[in-house]
């Protein structure tokens, strides 16, 4: 019986070892903890973690700190593989019973820096019933990292690149200025402080409040970036204001002020719409950005790119520890075409008129060599915060933020008579030595329709010179009439072949097209049902009726004229280069066609047009007398629904060999007895020539 019971007994022994799982392995653990990490699953993380790792740290802190580290990461992803496990060795470095590393190499994925790779001690416990948990710490999230250490991603700012002329004078470049900014917790007497500090920022004490209203006690909240220019007076005044804390910041200057302004534009502080855009490329609230002008157009060339340190850092902020980094890439210089010396003569000349533009083109390269819009600003105003200053640019009803020279439409009057002789010689409306009569009424389409020359007196036939020279708009009526008898397309095609009522194709510049108006299109716009008439072809013969153009457009077309018919894409950035010098990318001279003229026809309207200024009865004669180099020129007087004529003046310096193509408006004009508004732009155009060519004026 007894022999019989312990056979049975050693045959369930048996049985039962045989029936026995295997104990589990730690590094069984390890892949569960590692798979969950790598699904972002830290709940069931924190299930694997010890009861002792539980207790010091509850299921929402561990979850939360993952998630919250993930996002500071910007993490995509991670890839991790397990090491070898070895026991874990106590101070003297004997294995401790129960207790294993698993080595974890974690390669980490953030859309900020390039991969990095770390190796993670995981220590895992056994449990009493033989499983194996996690015995977590904040180590195990990254090396180096405690209870109070935070992981931090920093952001590395660019140098933005800096606007330079053709000579490498800035144009815009940054400055050493400060940031004045107000500490919540730290104002004593709110309102004596803001009695105090409006004025100084020339900001509006609600204005002040209500930038710092929502920062916690300790924060420091921007008020205002003061540029270098501010006096040592008022720094001293800011510095002593309870609550007000000063700070030195990178300022965006222009140094030459109000020069070229329109073309250069400016920066101001980031919108909320801007950052939606513009935020996955590190822009944040509080950036500066462009707002116009170049400054916006060029702004990832001019921003460069943001660049990245992740890191581990005390509660206080300091570093402990970079996990990576990848470099900012500082921005890079544009190079204008401007020339300072005619670009200054341009504003001075323009400093006469209330309204107008000029633009200066090299009429063999397509350069820009001016380009002034005025009434101006000066975009420090903006860079700077200067509120008040620029609140008056914004509500100024003549529109000083307007750029007229490549934004402004305006007809062109008599300096589209050029294309229409252009157009008339070619298609034989027209024949070289031709006189065509001059009354001062033309009743080409019977008395009814009759239209008007400037002149009161009937000067008889007159030749292609003398029409030009004397601005004969009846000339030009014939003119038109015979075009359009023969062919409606045939002036509005010209003109755009010069260039007028489309885009020049300028880089980086914000231009409006204008419009030439054709059989299909007589006037602006797509719904009109209003069809094309005789009195059209007329009207656009003498540059009137719907025709419409921007000064940069009239520089391109009369550098057309003065090189043969060869229509150049403008250029005023002529490279974008590193702040070493070193030029990564050139913008060469383009060719966008030739103009639709015959070759043997230039040299006739050049000398009509010479006769504008250096015959006694021509229209500039007045304004450029005693000149002392020769120019070619066509004045140009334009009706607008205002009743304030835009006057126009075209040409070109030196005759028979010139290097500048100019064009100037004067923008409504208030006529004086005997002269017309294109008297005013003839004076632009002179002065500004003097400047270029370096003669008096």
């Amino acid at each position: 019986m007894l022999r019989r019971f312990a056979l049975a007994f050693g045959a369930l022994l048996v049985v039962s070892v045989a029936c026995e799982a295997p104990a589990p392995k730690p590094e069984e653990a390890a892949r569960s903890y590692a798979d969950a990490w790598q699904r972002a699953g830290y709940a069931a993380m924190y299930d694997l973690l010890t009861p002792a790792a539980q207790r010091r740290t509850a299921r929402d802190a561990f979850v939360t700190r993952y998630g919250n580290i993930a996002d500071e990461m910007s993490l995509t992803g991670i890839d991790v593989s397990l090491g070898v496990a070895t026991p874990e060795q106590d101070a003297s470095q004997k294995p401790i019973d129960g207790r294993v590393d698993v080595p974890l190499t974690v390669r980490y994925k953030t859309t900020k820096i390039d991969p990095f790779t770390r190796t993670v001690a995981l220590i895992l416990v056994r449990q009493p019933d033989k499983s194996w948990k996690v015995d977590w710490t904040p180590e195990a999230i990254v090396p180096g990292l405690s209870g109070d250490r935070l992981v931090r991603m920093t952001r590395l700012a660019p140098t933005r690149g800096r606007i330079i002329a053709r000579d490498g004078t800035e144009l815009a470049t940054f400055g050493d200025g400060f940031e004045v900014g107000v500490v919540p917790g730290q104002i004593k007497d709110e309102a004596a402080m803001l009695h105090s500090l409006a004025p100084l920022l020339a900001l509006p004490e609600t204005e002040i409040k209500k930038r710092y209203a929502n920062g916690q006690p300790d924060w420091f909240m921007p008020i205002r970036v003061m540029p270098p220019s501010t006096s040592a007076d008022a720094r001293e005044k800011l510095g002593v204001i309870e609550g007000v804390q000063l700070r030195p910041a990178r300022v965006r200057q222009y140094p030459q002020g109000t020069l070229a302004a329109h073309v250069i534009g400016y920066v101001g502080v980031i919108t909320a719409d801007e950052l939606q855009k513009l935020g996955p490329k590190g822009y944040q609230d509080g950036d500066f950005v462009g707002k116009t002008g170049l400054e916006q157009t060029l702004e990832d060339v001019l921003a460069g790119v943001f660049g990245w340190r992740l890191g581990i850092v005390e509660p206080d902020g300091s570093q402990t520890a970079i996990l990576g980094e990848r470099a900012a890439e500082q921005g890079q210089d544009v190079q204008l075409s401007l020339d300072l010396t005619v670009q200054r003569a341009a504003e001075a000349a323009l400093a006469a008129e209330p309204k107008g533009a000029v633009v200066v083109e090299d009429p063999s390269s397509g350069e820009i060599l001016a380009i002034a819009s005025r009434p101006t600003f000066d975009p420090n105003a903006f860079a700077s915060g200067d509120v008040a200053a620029t609140a008056r640019y914004v509500s100024d009803a003549t529109r000083p933020l307007f750029d007229r020279a490549t934004d402004g439409q305006y007809p062109t009057g008599s300096s589209f008579k050029l294309i229409t002789s252009f157009a008339a010689l070619r298609e034989g409306a027209l024949q070289p030595g031709e006189k065509v009569p001059c009354p001062a009424v033309w009743t080409g389409y019977g008395q009814k329709y009759e239209q008007l020359n400037h002149e009161t007196g009937d000067l008889g036939p007159i030749d292609l010179h003398t029409a030009l020279a004397r601005s004969c708009n009846t000339f030009y009526y014939e003119l038109g009439k015979r075009l359009n008898d023969k062919d409606q397309h045939l002036l509005p095609d010209t003109a755009k072949s010069f260039g007028l009522g489309k885009a020049t194709d300028i880089d980086y510049v914000f231009e409006a097209e204008g419009f030439v108006p054709t059989p299909e299109q007589p006037v602006p716009g797509t719904t009109s049902d209003r069809v094309w008439l005789p009195g059209d072809a007329t009207n656009l013969a003498i540059g009137q009726g719907q025709l419409l153009v921007t000064p940069l457009q009239m520089a391109n077309y009369v550098s057309t004229v003065l090189n043969d018919g060869t229509l150049l894409k403008p250029r005023l950035v002529m490279n974008i280069q590193k702040r070493d010098g070193t030029v990564v990318k050139t913008f060469e001279r383009a060719e966008l066609g030739k103009a639709n003229a015959r070759p043997q026809d230039y040299a006739a309207v050049r000398d009509g047009m010479r006769g504008v200024v250096a015959d006694r009865d021509g229209t500039a004669y007045g304004p450029f007398f005693g000149f002392s180099v020769p120019v070619l020129g066509k004045s140009g007087t334009a009706e607008t629904s205002v009743g304030k004529p835009d006057g126009w003046f075209i040409a070109g310096a030196p005759y028979g060999n010139p290097t500048f193509a100019i064009a100037a408006l004067a923008e409504e004009v208030v006529e004086q007895r005997g002269t017309f508004a294109s008297v005013n732009a003839a004076r632009i155009a002179r002065k500004t020539l003097a400047g270029a060519l370096n003669v008096s004026p």
